[in-house]
């Protein structure tokens, strides 16, 4: 009788030690979840000057925003035209505006837009120029026409475009797409690059000595126009 007892007892020993050796080298998944939400958005912050060819780069010497309070959707930054001074001629002459520079270095001219909004809604950019060049003097430079061609854009945000004009634009006093975010497009900091900005001016018009300064205006709407 001792003996079968003592069998008896090893043989369950030996089943629980084998159970426990194929039970730790099972594979096991557990799910569990990892929730986010977001309502309503921050108070906007002012965007500084970014470089128009890595927008997430910004010019630390740079002003922030155009306008004094920041705003949800913004125009935070419009290059100057420069044609510089040139020499007056009988000749029809095309002139091309300077770069613009960035952080010490030669940029395209550029305007750059930044959406804050959480909507989503998208944006347009429209452009026109207010006034002719006029002389110091008040003199008008007759003829004279300014156009913008090989416009493109970069946005901070990686996955987000942002369509531009693919013809060139012959500017006037009207309204004109510049650039523009379908809905579900044109989050975070956007910079519109323009290729080519050039001032075509007749031989055969009057010039007199000194600078024409034309008013160029840009126009930023809270939502596409239309395709």
């Amino acid at each position: 009788m001792k003996k079968q007892l003592g069998l008896g007892i090893l043989a369950v020993c030996t089943g629980l030690t084998t159970a426990g050796v194929g039970f730790a080298t099972e594979n096991i998944e557990v799910e569990t979840q990892a929730l986010v939400g977001f309502a309503g958005t921050e108070t906007p912050v002012a965007i500084g000057h970014v470089d128009p060819e890595a927008p997430r780069e910004t010019d630390p010497h740079a002003p922030a925003n155009l306008g004094a309070t920041p705003m949800p959707l913004t125009l935070d930054y419009a290059s100057r035209w420069q044609f510089d001074t040139q020499k007056m001629s009988l000749v029809d002459r095309t002139y091309t505006t300077k770069q613009d520079v960035f952080a010490g270095r030669s940029v395209a001219n550029h305007v750059q837009v930044t959406d804050q909004r959480g909507q989503l809604d998208g944006w347009d950019l429209q452009v026109r120029q207010k006034t002719p060049f006029v002389h110091e003097k008040g003199a008008e430079l007759k003829g004279a026409k300014l156009q913008i061609d090989r416009v493109t854009s970069k946005s901070a945000v990686t996955d987000t475009t942002v369509l531009t004009a693919k013809e060139k634009m012959a500017l006037n006093q009207a309204f004109m797409r510049l650039a523009y975010a379908k809905p579900g497009d044109g989050y975070g900091t956007t910079a519109i690059s323009l290729g080519e900005v050039s001032l075509h001016v007749p031989g055969q018009m009057k010039k007199l000595s000194g600078n024409y300064n034309s008013t160029i205006v840009y126009k930023l709407l809270a939502a596409p126009t239309g395709e």
